[in-house]
This record gives C-alpha cells, structure tokens and sequence, in this order.
C-alpha cells in the first residue's frame, strides 16, 4: 500500500485555509415609524431599532483541500473541496464554498461543482484589507441586492450548486468566462436556472471586467417585496427574469489600488396577477482605495444606490421613494508577517426610509435604519 504522504505527493494536494475572527460592535438608528410613507415595494415599517451590542464574528473563515493531476498530452485534473470554518461558535465546518473537480488543456478549464458565479467573482474585486468576504465592509451589500427586502433570491452575491463553469485560455490580455447553473427544480410552470457571463481584460496594474447574470425563475422581485405584491405562490403561471449587468475598473499603481464599479439590477415578472410585482429597476456604484506604506495598509471605499423605477401588473402606481442607500467604510491593517496581520474597520451604512439594505451578520435592520459597525481583528493564511 502507498503511504498517504506519498500518494499527497503524487497528487500535489494543498491544504489552505483563512482565518479572521473579529469582536466588535454593532447597532441600529433612525429605522422609519410604523405609518410613515414608504415606497409601494416595502412592507410595513415596525419602527424597531438594534441596540449597541458586541459580537464576535468568524466571517467567511474557511478551509479547503486542493490539487492537480497531470494527464499528460497537456491535460490536467483539478479538485478543491472547501468549507466555512465557524470559529466563532459551535456549528464547525458549515456551508460548502467553492468545491469542485475540473479538466484543463489548450481549450481552457472546465468546472463541475458548486462555484462563485461568474458576476459575482469578476467584480468588486479589492477585497477590503484582505477579509471583506462574508464581512461588513463588503460593497456587495449595496451593488448586488434589491433596496426592498433581504431575500436571497434577489441577490446578485451568489455560489450557486449545480453549476458547470468555463474558463477561456487567455488571448492578448483577454478571458472569457461563462456558467450555467442547472434547471434541476424543473417544473410545467417554471425552470429556474442561472446563466453567468463576463470578460476580462488585464495588462500591467490594469484590470477591466464587464459581467452580466440571468436569473430566470428565481423571482428576485416577488420574493423580497410584501406578500400582497408577491406573485411567486399567487400565481403560478408566473414567471421571472432577473438580470445583473456590472462593470468594473481597477488600476494598481506602485503602491496604492483604485477601484471603481458600477451596476445595474433588473428584476422582471410576466403573467403576474393584477396590482402585483410586475418589474423594479436599481442602479449602483461604488469607489474604493488602498495604499500601503511598509507594515502599514490604509482602505477607504463607498457604496451608494438609487432606485430607477418599478411597476405593477395592470399599471397601477407604483413609487420607488426612499429605496436608496449608501455605505462608507474606512479601515488599516498592520502585517505581523506574510500570512498574519491585525485590524480595525468601521462602516456606515445609511438606508433611505424604505430601504432595507443590510450588513450585519447576526440579525437584519428594519426599514429605514442606519446601520453602525466597527470591529478589530487578526486575519491568518495558511
């Protein structure tokens, strides 16, 4: 029998991992009065605000396993299994991340598994001191879900299962990357399934990506909006069509990054029931900076999105009033070596009063609060 060292070896099996708890502290101001105004999309305001508490969070700490195998003839055999490490708590190892077994040659990679959609892991991609995934400072919490609710069949910050996933070669400094997330919950009536485009351009410190997403069945819009609006049960003849569109520009140079992003959300339902959710259109962007200096990274980065406009089945009056929201967050870190380094951040994040954009891990605002969070930590790779 081959020792399992040896058979590591022949494999080249890597494991890996990031860890980064932090304690901090976190509360809700200003959440909109029950019976004020608010946009024809929000439910009801309860007036009900978080208060000042401290939390110990884990984020998206993680381990994972993966390798290579050369197949000759310029083929290559790809695995990784990766896991949320919850070392916050009790729970261990949770929800699966990006886990897949893939094929590589002349025409590229191929995926199987469940993976980063293409939008998602195109764009955004500065990474707020190294550990915005899963964490409060992370722009997706603006540029990639609907102002209204907190569903996640809205969001646009998906991994979703089932997915086969290909990489082009690169040709000049371009790649093209494209996904198809499986119709297994196939009905007469409905085939959800994701579709995930984008292209990417990179030369020097420059990098450029344009990305679009289809969603079709996930009722992004029905699902986040009050049940009186929902066609997602009320009719099931209905059907949806979300759609993402992002752009994104990022130029490193010596040492300082810049990064700006810009997104436009379209969630669309046909056959819906009259008075009900028939469309809602959302436009976002974002800018942020990094600058290192010796030990020292200083992060600076803003969110912000407004509503275009929405409509119902039949005409009726639909308003997007309030449904906007913005995101300041400010941060440094001080590296103790390559793989370790300590930080503190803080983010505010304001809604508009119907708004219920939402950062914090434990728990959700109510409509129209302002969300405070600030937290130090020690961030670890191995």
């Amino acid at each position: 029998m081959v020792p399992l060292v040896a058979q590591a070896d022949s494999s080249n099996v890597v494991i890996y991992g990031k860890l980064y708890p932090q304690i901090g502290q976190a509360k809700t101001t200003g959440a909109t009065r029950p019976g004020a105004p608010v946009s024809t999309l929000t439910g009801a305001p309860g007036g009900n605000n978080i208060a000042s508490h401290t939390e110990i969070n884990a984020s998206n700490s993680r381990l994972g396993f993966r390798g290579s195998e050369d197949l000759g003839n310029g083929y290559k055999a790809h695995f990784q299994i990766e896991q949320r490490v919850s070392i916050d708590s009790n729970t261990g190892l949770s929800s699966a991340r990006n886990s897949f077994v893939g094929l590589s040659g002349d025409f590229g990679l191929v995926k199987l598994g469940i993976h980063d959609s293409v939008y998602k892991s195109l764009g955004d991609g500065m990474n707020f001191l190294g550990i915005s995934s899963g964490n409060f400072v992370s722009n997706s919490n603006i540029l990639s879900k609907p102002a209204f609710g907190i569903s996640k069949p809205g969001s646009f910050h998906l991994r979703p299962p089932n997915t086969i996933l290909y990489e082009s070669p690169k040709f000049a400094g371009f790649q093209v990357h494209a996904q198809y997330a499986t119709d297994e919950g196939k009905t007469d009536e409905r085939d959800p399934h994701l579709q995930s485009y984008g292209v990417i351009f990179g030369r020097g410190g420059l990098y450029v990506a344009v990305a679009h997403e289809i969603h079709t069945d996930y009722f992004g819009g029905s699902r986040n909006a009050p049940a009186a609006l929902s066609n997602f049960t009320a009719a099931p003849d209905a059907n949806s069509k979300d759609t993402g569109t992002r752009a994104t520009l990022r130029y490193k140079f010596g040492n300082s990054r810049i990064e700006g992003n810009y997104a436009m959300l379209k969630y669309k339902e046909t056959d819906g029931l009259p008075n009900r959710f028939k469309e809602y259109k959302q436009n976002a962007w974002s800018l942020g900076f990094d600058h290192r200096f010796g030990n020292w990274l200083a992060a600076i980065s803003y969110a912000r999105a407004s509503a275009d406009s929405c409509s119902l089945v039949g005409g009726a009056a639909c308003s997007t009033s309030g449904l906007d929201g913005d995101m300041w967050s400010l941060g440094g870190s001080y590296s103790l070596s390559k793989r370790t380094s300590l930080f503190a951040m803080a983010t505010r994040l304001t809604n508009g009063r119907s708004a219920r954009f939402n950062n914090m891990e434990n728990g959700s605002a109510d409509t129209g609060a302002d969300i405070t969070q600030a937290a130090l930590g020690i961030s670890h790779s191995f």
